[in-house]
């Protein structure tokens, strides 16, 4: 009898062993993509930025994003926003409607807005966006009275796609100068003071402040890249603003 037992345990050592082993080698099942970010460069909607992609790459990926750079067109802001919108789908049907997130400077601040307004996108990051495409004046000065002609925009469509004047579903941070003589600070506040989904951090400098501070744009990617704080952005949740020099 007791050979009898022992052989029974050999053969369930035998059987077991193996797979036991296997088991505590195996590595971890993967957690899933990394988040995905899509970037929005500025430029008033009629130029580029070549030095977009080399300020922001690094500080995304150490985020721990995968950065997507969105080539919009230029002299057409309807068109523009049909790309970022179909840009976020594409992403949103590869890697899940949680893993989307966006970033964009100036007027590509604008179209990162659109994305958080339509829910396109799980949270967003906006520096100096133009929120109110009716009440900006700047351009005009800049590059002629018929500048809204010049990016493809009646009066109607001014209201349309301007973020201050949608909704506003998914989180919103906004980077924003005090000293901003683009797109004015006073337009940040009434649109942050519209939404409870938008948040406004205050920084020191003027338009291009996180090009002289780059620590600046990576804090706030990295409160995106927490999932814009659990979805809720509140006043702990937010990175500490600089002061003001």
């Amino acid at each position: 009898m007791a050979a009898w037992r022992t052989g029974v345990l050999v053969a369930f050592v035998a059987m077991v062993w193996p797979a036991a082993a296997a088991a505590e080698v195996a590595p971890a099942e993967p957690a899933g993509p990394p988040p995905q970010l899509l970037l929005f460069h500025g430029g008033s909607f009629l130029f580029d930025d070549p030095s977009f992609e080399e300020l922001t790459e690094p500080l995304a990926e150490a985020a721990g994003f995968v950065p997507h750079y969105v080539e919009y067109p230029l002299g057409n802001l309807p068109e523009a926003v049909t790309r970022a919108r179909a840009e976020a789908a594409r992403l949103r049907a590869r890697f899940g409607v949680e893993d989307v997130f966006a970033y964009g400077s100036s007027a590509g601040g604008t179209l990162a807005a659109l994305l958080a307004g339509d829910g396109l996108v799980d949270a967003a990051v906006a520096k100096a966006p133009v929120s109110d495409l009716v009440g900006w004046s700047w351009p005009l000065t800049a590059y002629g009275e018929d500048y809204y002609e010049q990016v493809g925009l009646t009066q109607e469509a001014r209201y349309r796609l301007s973020p201050l004047r949608r909704p506003e579903r998914r989180p919103l941070l906004l980077l924003q100068g005090r000293s901003d003589q683009v797109v004015p600070l006073s337009m940040s506040e009434a649109f942050a003071a519209k939404f409870g989904q938008v948040r406004l951090w205050v920084i020191a400098g003027g338009h291009r402040a996180e090009r002289a501070h780059p620590q600046v744009l990576a804090r706030a990617l990295a409160w995106l890249g927490r999932g814009g704080a659990a979805a809720k952005p509140g006043p702990d949740s937010l990175p500490k603003p600089e002061q003001d020099s």
